[in-house]
């Protein structure tokens, strides 16, 4: 049985979770809200924190990465999801 990925919406966990992983706030050119790990992806506007939590308030988003013991708790697999995936079980 796999355990479900962890789904939250707490900016100071997702602060935590992009900053291990060595992240950045950023947007690409369309204006879609993204994490720039390490500057490897051209192209990205790299944001502040508080601009990149407010667009991702107003667009109702909301974080999902798997849960720390999953593939050794390493993996920077995440997704920006709708929070309407937000169910049992998940925080906020």
């Amino acid at each position: 049985m796999t355990t479900p990925p962890r789904i939250t919406t707490a900016h100071d966990e997702i602060r935590r979770w992009i900053q291990t992983h060595h992240g950045a706030p950023a947007r690409d050119a369309t204006g879609a809200l993204r994490i720039d790990f390490l500057g490897v992806t051209s192209g990205l506007e790299h944001l502040c924190w508080n601009e990149w939590f407010t667009a991702f308030d107003e667009q109702g988003l909301a974080l999902c990465y798997p849960q720390p013991h999953i593939r050794g708790g390493t993996s920077a697999w995440f997704e920006l999801v709708p929070r309407a995936r937000i169910g049992a079980g998940s925080a906020r």
